[in-house]
């Protein structure tokens, strides 16, 4: 006799619980959902942003804007018919968590769309801390003619930003003749 006189006030409770949930439920999905969107039309701003600068402007991966300061054209130092793209790049973490940044993620082509190879020297790859920034160079061995187009893929998010290096700094013994 008791349970059915409590019944009513059981349901009563069970539903306002549910209520309460759903809502809270709810509340949160849409909050997540608005902080997605804020995220998006933050990212979109900034791709519109660069994609309008030319070459050698700062762009952003994954949180990490990335410069290309300035391309050189220098000597292959072992072989005299050969030249090297030095791209000398800066890089910013606007994250609050630590990022990658690796010339290795870095994919340089030419005119025909040919992959340049990687030259071994100080090429830049670290840790960047969140708030730091980090200046480095990429170096790649020349094959065929620019325009350039150098590619940055971020391997964790498989995030892509393109720069289109159509205009170096011609540093070879050539190019110091002429003058």
């Amino acid at each position: 006799m008791r349970l059915k006189s409590r019944l009513p006030s059981i349901w009563v409770c069970i539903l306002t619980l549910s209520i309460f949930l759903t809502g809270c439920i709810s509340g949160e999905k849409e909050a997540q959902d608005k902080q997605k969107e804020m995220h998006k039309q933050t990212n979109a701003s900034i791709s519109d942003e660069t994609d309008k600068k030319e070459t050698g402007q700062e762009k952003t991966v994954s949180g990490v804007s990335i410069e290309i300061e300035k391309a050189l054209k220098l000597e292959h130092p072992d072989q005299k018919d050969k030249q090297v793209l030095q791209l000398q790049l800066k890089a910013t973490n606007k994250t609050a968590e630590e990022r990658h940044v690796d010339v290795f993620e870095m994919s340089v082509y030419n005119q025909d769309n040919k992959k340049l190879n990687i030259y071994p020297g100080d090429n830049l790859g670290t840790k960047l801390a969140p708030g730091k920034s980090v200046e480095g160079n990429g170096y790649y061995v020349i094959e065929g003619k620019g325009p350039f187009r150098v590619e940055y893929e971020n391997t964790d998010t498989k995030e892509k930003q393109e720069w289109l290096i159509d205009k170096w700094t011609d540093m070879t013994a050539k190019a110091t003749e002429k003058k």
